[in-house]
């Protein structure tokens, strides 16, 4: 007798192919067919999961922001000062193969989100959700003596927000990627700098 697959379980397996099916294959490839071929499922019960590639794509929006912040919540409980700071601030680069999917889904999703009123104000959340980190970071390092004498948080915030975008972004070339050393070592280096007056 076949094993019931949960309403759950199953979405988690279509989001799970439609981000593999995004990094491989880029929007183009984010069809129900696709998704359904890679998730191993008939076309039917995807669409019975997700009636409208409109939904799909939303999904996996949140997936990404759901999985982030989970990861964000994990490395607050053990840490904190700068330590805290630099491990929450990992957890939005490309430093494993999970979160460069992720990034590569986000990327592939947001560039879509600037043609598609419908798909906008999920792709918004997710990056407002990320400068809320890098604002509460800011202000974490502050209060641990960690922002030096006279700098602006607000400022600080969004600076470090453009710094975290432009190193994810750089990992993503496959011809001369940054390692997750020189990743780490670029932010630690800004945070140091962020100490000084």
């Amino acid at each position: 007798m076949p094993r019931l697959i949960d309403a759950d379980e199953r979405t988690a397996q279509i989001a799970a192919a439609s981000m593999r099916v995004l990094e491989r294959d880029g929007l183009a490839g984010l069809s129900v067919r696709g998704v359904a071929e890679e998730a191993g499922i008939a076309t039917a019960s995807l669409r019975r999961a997700f009636p409208t590639q409109h939904a799909l794509r939303e999904h996996c929006l949140r997936l990404i922001e759901e999985r982030a912040s989970g990861r964000i919540a994990a490395a607050s409980q053990h840490l904190n000062g700068r330590h805290l700071v630099e491990d929450v601030l990992s957890q939005l680069l490309p430093l494993d193969s999970e979160r460069r999917t992720e990034l590569i889904a986000q990327v592939q999703l947001g560039v879509l989100a600037l043609t598609d009123a419908q798909l906008r104000p999920t792709a918004i959340r997710l990056n407002e959700a990320v400068g809320r980190v890098c604002s509460s970071m800011i202000l974490h390092l502050q209060g641990a003596g960690g922002l030096g004498a006279g700098r602006d948080p607000e400022y600080e915030a969004l600076r470090l927000n453009a710094l975290l975008d432009g190193i994810a972004l750089q990992a993503l070339w496959p011809d001369r990627p940054l390692s997750a050393k020189a990743m780490r070592g670029l932010l630690s280096r800004h945070l140091d700098e962020l100490a000084l007056p």
